[in-house]
């Protein structure tokens, strides 16, 4: 299952990839792909939206809503 959210507060590549690292290591996420240009970030898999949530709380980056 695939879903694409909006990410807030991403403006390098470097910001992509603390996103992309910390979404990927959720339980339930297969994959994590970033889209920089887009402020996006789709998630391979079920996990539950509150984790992915809660893997950026200690980041400047806020999982934002379903595309």
């Amino acid at each position: 299952m695939s879903k694409t959210y909006h990410v807030s507060g991403m403006k390098c590549d470097g910001c992509a990839k603390t996103v992309q690292e910390k979404l990927a290591a959720v339980k339930g996420v297969e994959s994590a792909q970033v889209d920089l240009n887009k402020n996006q970030v789709t998630i391979e898999g079920n996990p539950w939206k509150l984790s992915l949530k809660r893997a950026l709380k200690d980041t400047k980056y806020q999982l934002g809503s379903q595309v």
